[in-house]
């Protein structure tokens, strides 16, 4: 058995736009506690600050879980490796592989999951689908049996076709 194990590149904006988020919640933590100790308003500046600390910590989670975004795809299945963030780690029996193709990630209506990272989606044309995407890219849309899964592995192409040689070695 081999396992193919695929990171894909991860979008510089992405990133980039919750590490901003995280820095500009940070100052506001900052802010809160400095109003909790500092000024009249101490039990709400307190409150404030917890509430936007558990933010923070979410904002800083999230760049966690797109850089330990992987496929691994076996004689047997893909496996989508993501944190419980988006929904955890998704595996599809290769069997049960209806198409794949590649995309441009199309515009979602967010059903389920912490970010525009991943997680549960509705898509227009084409229904549910579950994401795990690290840039706007590099799409590859898996139809199965039971569902349609959306990713970015590093090379589209050589992927699905990586995907299509284990479909046949199975059969």
């Amino acid at each position: 058995m081999t396992n193919t194990v695929n990171r894909p590149k991860v979008s510089r904006f992405i990133a980039g736009t919750y590490i901003v988020f995280a820095v500009f919640i940070a100052a506001i933590v900052f802010f809160f506690i400095y109003a909790g100790f500092f000024t009249p308003m101490a039990i709400a500046g307190l409150i404030a600050a917890t509430v936007a600390t558990f933010v923070e910590a979410i904002m800083l989670l999230i760049p966690i879980s797109i850089y330990r975004t992987k496929y691994i795809l076996t004689d047997e299945e893909l496996i989508i490796k993501t944190t419980r963030l988006i929904g955890g780690s998704k595996s599809i029996r290769l069997r049960d592989v209806v198409t794949s193709e590649t995309l441009f990630i199309p515009f979602g209506i967010r059903l389920f999951g912490a970010s525009f990272h991943g997680g549960h989606y509705y898509i227009p044309k084409l229904g549910r689908a579950f994401m795990a995407i690290t840039n706007f890219n590099d799409g590859v849309l898996i139809k199965t049996k039971h569902g349609n899964f959306i990713i970015t592995p590093e090379n589209p192409e050589n992927f699905i076709e990586s995907m299509r040689l284990s479909e046949i070695t199975q059969k």
